[in-house]
């Protein structure tokens, strides 16, 4: 039982092309029945939109084996008014989920999501409307964001960032959050199967934002060095977080191919 990362793992950071087996290893789970489910932390894209976006490249992808942060959102943060920062499609998307977007003090909540070109006068916005009560939620806990071949702080480091500043606590939507993998498990179960935590594996380039939470939940981990870090010493965690460790998922499909047949 397989819990999948997206980015850096299934397909590149730079030109959002399939990583080298990513189809295979999709079509290989399907052929021989094995449970999974694609986890991301998309926020540019609505889960419509991206898991057919995914298909389109080739990624044939099951139904009920997709899961990204707007899935269990509103169990986090029910709708209301919130000042969002990320993508113009990622505030489009909260919008169509019913939040109402609210740029001054009257916001309930901050929204952070990933992002290339976040200003300081943002970064100063935000620290004054958590200042004023505002809830602050971060989309993902991601430690890097890479794009065009360069790395950018994730979500998960304006967060810890903004913590700092302002002493407010935030609540994490995505991954590593513990609401996000119960729902990726609940999902997985949903296709016929009685799963706990330690019966999962789940694979991503990013150690620090999606291993070690799951590692924490009981599941093995597996880290591909085809996104974020190109070198397990440049993962940033404690080696035993990490169970097992590949170029990229060609190399896990082949492991996984020895062992059924």
């Amino acid at each position: 039982m397989i819990f999948i990362d997206v980015q850096g793992t299934l397909i590149s950071d730079s030109d959002k092309s399939l990583i080298n087996g990513a189809k295979e290893l999709i079509d290989f789970l399907n052929f021989k029945k094995i449970p999974y489910v694609v986890i991301t932390n998309n926020t540019k894209f609505s889960s419509l939109d991206f898991l057919k976006e995914l298909r389109d490249k080739g990624l044939d992808i099951k139904d009920k084996a997709y899961i990204d942060p707007f899935y269990v959102l509103k169990d986090i943060l029910p709708t209301c008014q919130v000042v969002a920062f990320g993508s113009d499609k990622f505030k489009k998307v909260l919008q169509n989920l019913g939040y109402e977007l609210e740029f001054s003090n009257l916001a309930k909540a901050v929204l952070v999501a990933s992002g290339d070109d976040f200003k300081f006068d943002e970064f100063s916005n935000m620290i004054e409307i958590l200042q004023s009560g505002a809830k602050l939620i971060a989309m993902s806990e991601t430690s890097i964001y890479k794009k065009n071949s360069k790395s950018y702080p994730g979500v998960g480091a304006i967060a810890k960032m903004l913590n700092y500043a302002t002493g407010q606590e935030y609540k994490v939507v995505g991954k590593p959050s513990k609401e996000f993998y119960r729902a990726a498990l609940r999902l997985l179960n949903s296709q016929g199967f009685n799963a706990n935590f330690k019966d999962v594996l789940i694979i991503s380039d990013d150690a620090k934002g999606d291993l070690v939470g799951a590692k924490e939940l009981g599941m093995r981990t597996a880290l591909v060095l085809s996104g974020k870090v190109d070198s397990a010493l440049k993962a940033g965690v404690e080696p035993k977080f990490i169970d097992k460790i590949y170029k990229d998922v060609s190399l896990f499909l082949k492991e996984l191919d020895a062992e059924y047949k």
